[in-house]
């Protein structure tokens, strides 16, 4: 989100309330700025928005900076194109997985989506027992030291079967979402595809929950985004599987600061019928990974209780944004086309 520069040398130390500029409306500051005192080697023609008309173009996060620097300064920037850009914040986005199962069933994976929430439904069934079950379950998904890690943690990794969902699709190659799907719903003796209902219906959810856990990949995957070492698939390195850890990189950092105080996105459990988490995956939850994050600015009253997204609209402008000279775009079954 913020390549080689960052607003502060950022990292786990710093202090709080250094973190009162890095906010939207500071961001956004910097834009015009920084384009009024543009100069470029080799040209000693004007380059600034008086003289050149400057077009911001971003997806995403950039895409809504992209948007809100074209309403909040048109003299600086003269068209801006908003891609998967969603301008309303909101702390509560579990309908980032409605737009999931929208297109697993869409490109044929319903029965996937059934037999990973009956999966799910046998694993909080267990981890909701006792503490010998849910050690039991964390261990038989990660190995040794899985069982320390508490039940939305171990959740959290589960959904990593989700990671490269928002930018592949139901592609990703290997540790993609529809190799997942191909997996489970796959007989690994007769190599058979399940029905549209799944095999939970026929096989139970246990069964279903072990063929996810036996997913060849799942380990490395987790391993590689988290930076552990589960099951020490790194022989070289010691055992660590301290699963979904609090961050130690800037931008990681940064990016927690402002959807912890300004955005929201909680990617809570989209309870119901279409459900593609764990029970334990709540806003309750999400909140907990931003207090712990930043347990310093928790103490000192630095921190809100809940990110501040009605203050954030009304700044914004959120869903009620028009700027002129704007091209958007999301694709349908992008997950923050939701807030787009």
């Amino acid at each position: 989100y913020y390549g080689e520069s960052l607003p502060f040398n950022v990292s786990v130390d710093t202090p709080p309330e250094h973190f009162k500029y890095l906010t939207n409306k500071q961001a956004l500051a910097d834009i015009p700025f920084f384009a009024q005192n543009f100069t470029l080697d080799g040209h000693d023609e004007d380059l600034t928005p008086s003289e050149k008309p400057w077009v911001m173009v971003g997806g995403s996060y950039s895409g809504m900076r992209s948007a809100f620097t074209r309403d909040a300064y048109p003299d600086t920037i003269f068209a801006a194109y908003a891609s998967s850009a969603p301008v309303e914040a909101r702390v509560n986005m579990s309908m980032y997985f409605d737009q999931v199962y929208d297109a697993m069933v869409a490109n044929g994976y319903s029965n996937c989506t059934k037999d990973i929430k009956a999966g799910l439904e046998y694993i909080d069934n267990e981890l909701s027992k006792n503490d010998l079950s849910a050690a039991a379950i964390k261990k038989r998904f990660f190995g040794d030291g899985a069982e320390k890690n508490n039940n939305g943690d171990f959740t959290a990794a589960l959904a990593g079967i989700f990671g490269y969902f928002q930018a592949y699709g139901l592609g990703g190659g290997e540790g993609g979402l529809g190799s997942f799907c191909k997996y489970l719903e796959t007989d690994p003796v007769t190599l058979q595809t399940a029905g549209p209902n799944g095999f939970a219906p026929y096989r139970g959810n246990k069964y279903v929950a072990e063929r996810f856990a036996t997913w060849p990949i799942f380990v490395d995957l987790v391993n590689f985004n988290y930076e552990t070492n589960c099951q020490q698939t790194d022989t070289t390195k010691p055992l660590e599987c301290a699963l979904n850890p609090k961050s130690t990189e800037p931008d990681t950092i940064s990016w927690f600061w402002q959807f912890c105080t300004e955005w929201g996105y909680y990617q809570s459990n989209n309870f119901g019928p279409h459900s593609l988490l764990s029970k334990f995956q709540t806003l309750d939850y999400q909140q907990y990974t931003c207090n712990r994050q930043f347990p310093e600015a928790v103490q000192k009253g630095l921190l809100p209780a809940s990110p501040q997204v009605g203050a954030t609209n009304k700044e914004t402008g959120g869903w009620t944004i028009r700027p002129s000279n704007t091209y958007w775009s999301g694709g349908q079954f992008d997950p923050w086309r939701t807030l787009s």
